[in-house]
């Protein structure tokens, strides 16, 4: 048997080749310093600058009382440095005077060197110095030496996911270029958009940053919480959510978009009535809270009463009354103005207004269908940002377009329904526009005749022909969107067009929000109906003949 010597390098074998520039050598661990790019960092140090970042100081966020200090040995720690020294070299770069090093990873270690070191001292003895690496290659290139001290620590049990929040978010803050992020973000096991999020998830508090960990949010995922933490069981929202997403199994976060885009929604209302509040308390005007049962309180809202010669009451008529008040509507975020007690006031009750419980209960029955539109109203209206942010990855993702897509497009183009003539029509590019993520050539021009003939040539011209049809396809999209998801294509029946388009959305891996699942049920039920009434074959049996993820997205108009 002949024996290959692996060492030597043949014409097949690949030559192994240095990873980095720097020298092995012993140091006085005293000398050291810690790096300021060090990911760990001490509760006294956690908000100091460097100059590096000293812009970004009015970011920097106050250690919670009481967090624990992972930058300090532990007794265990300090015992084996005393005993058999440092054996694991410590990682330095030279420092900006070009004299002092660094500690990029090893500072507990380092420190733990110190302590024994002074201790041999007081008694007389001889100290250990430290193993190192010095990192010449290092000099000045901070963001690789934030990014190895990170890599280094982040398996360590005793850094703390606040220490990796906020190394991860002074590395987004850092002015490089976006590869050199993109890189340092995938060394970490991050996307770009990962790294972007932690500067705002560093800074949710500590006691909410935990809860979050406890239900594996990520980054984004932390970021969002922030940005509605303020309101009442967001967490608990923003959770029921994620379990949604994870149970389904498509690895996309449908629920949690649609429940964010709602929280967001919910957070602009209780903005909107706080400022009412605030408006009214600086005019005088007390605010009393809403009653269920209006007949058995002395309190009625204007629209109940009339005057005492039977005319309505209004606002401005009633101010000067001393029973003049408001409260907030419950369904939207304005004043209903009412007065405390009309009969001591004067005021009679108009003939529409109940007169007791029983009519109350008739009237509310009716208030409450009109809250349940309101309510789905609003629920619509929030799902289409949710929406139009997935047509839009759609229309510009790479590869070919889906036979879903490519059926779609040209059944849309080719028919003969009044659907896309009255789109065309409209001469209405900004749906197109967002689709395909480039500014609306029409943005500026106001005025049905007043457009751009050829919108988007210049689009057309630099597009390569394997990507022709994102162009057809945002075409198609917005058509749907213009004409087919009104904000009243949710009620009673839905149409051929709007069922036909969620069942297409569906079919690409959307996620329905409720009110939009809830559309697409009543619309297949419309044209299964219709079909079993024709004699035909139930959808379903179509289905079964072919069960492409194809075969499903087109509901029979």
């Amino acid at each position: 048997m002949t024996v290959t010597d692996t060492t030597q390098p043949t014409a097949n074998t690949p030559v192994g080749v240095e990873g980095f520039a720097g020298t092995f050598t012993w140091v006085d661990p005293r000398t050291l310093v810690i790096d300021p790019y060090n990911h760990r960092k001490s509760p006294t140090s956690a908000t100091s600058t460097t100059d590096a970042d000293a812009e970004h100081e009015d970011t920097a966020e106050e250690p919670a009382p009481g967090e624990p200090d992972t930058t300090e040995p532990d007794a265990h720690l300090i015992a084996s440095v005393e005993e058999v020294g440092v054996q694991t070299p410590l990682l330095l770069r030279p420092q900006e005077d070009g004299e002092t090093l660094g500690v990029i990873f090893g500072q507990r270690r380092c420190k733990a060197a110190v302590l024994a070191a002074e201790k041999a001292i007081a008694k007389g003895r001889p100290y250990r110095k430290v193993p190192v690496i010095i990192r010449t290659d290092l000099t000045g290139v901070d963001d690789d030496a934030l990014t190895l001290s990170l890599i280094e620590n982040k398996h360590r049990t005793a850094a703390t996911a606040r220490d990796e929040l906020a190394a991860v978010r002074q590395l987004s803050l850092m002015k490089i270029s976006k590869t050199r992020k993109t890189k340092h973000a995938r060394t970490l096991g991050l996307s770009p958009k990962q790294v972007k999020a932690a500067e705002t998830a560093d800074k949710l508090g500590d006691n909410l940053l935990k809860r979050a960990l406890n239900y594996d949010f990520d980054f984004l995922e932390m970021a969002d919480l922030h940005e509605v933490q303020d309101l009442d069981y967001a967490l608990s929202w923003l959770r029921a959510a994620k379990q949604r997403d994870i149970e389904e199994g498509s690895g996309q976060r449908g629920h949690w978009a649609h429940e964010m885009q709602e929280l967001r929604e919910r957070l602009a209302d209780q903005a909107a009535r706080n400022t009412v509040m605030e408006d009214l308390a600086e005019a005088g005007i007390p605010l009393h809270s809403p009653t269920w049962d209006w007949t058995v309180t002395s309190s009625r809202p204007l629209t109940h009463l009339v005057t005492a010669d039977g005319a309505p009451l209004d606002a401005k008529e009633h101010a000067s009354c001393p029973g003049h008040a408001a409260f907030l509507d419950r369904t939207e975020p304005v004043a209903v103005w009412l007065c405390q007690d009309w009969q001591k006031c004067g005021h009679q009750l108009a003939p529409h207004a109940p007169k007791d419980t029983r009519e109350h209960r008739s009237r509310e029955e009716e208030l409450q269908a009109r809250r349940t539109v309101i309510a789905n109203n609003k629920a619509w209206r929030a799902a289409r940002p949710v929406r139009h942010e997935f047509l839009a990855s759609l229309c510009t993702r790479k590869g070919n377009a889906s036979t879903a897509a490519w059926s779609l497009i040209l059944s849309t183009l080719t028919g003969t329904t009044y659907m896309f003539e009255h789109f065309i029509g409209t001469h209405d590019t900004s749906l197109t526009s967002t689709f395909l993520r480039v500014p609306d050539p029409n943005a500026e021009r106001s005025g049905k005749w007043n457009r751009v003939s050829d919108p988007f040539t210049d689009l057309i011209a630099v597009t390569p022909a394997s990507r022709r049809w994102q162009i057809l396809l945002a075409l198609t999209c917005a058509a749907y969107e213009q004409q087919a998801m009104g904000d009243s294509a949710w009620r009673g029946v839905p149409s051929p067009a709007t069922t036909r388009w969620l069942a297409f959305l569906k079919s690409e891996g959307y996620t329905l929000s409720d009110i939009e699942a809830q559309t697409l049920a009543a619309g297949e039920e419309r044209a299964k109906a219709e079909l079993e009434a024709e004699g035909g074959e139930p959808q379903a049996h179509a289905v079964e003949e072919d069960e492409s993820p194809q075969a499903t997205e087109l509901i029979a108009a």
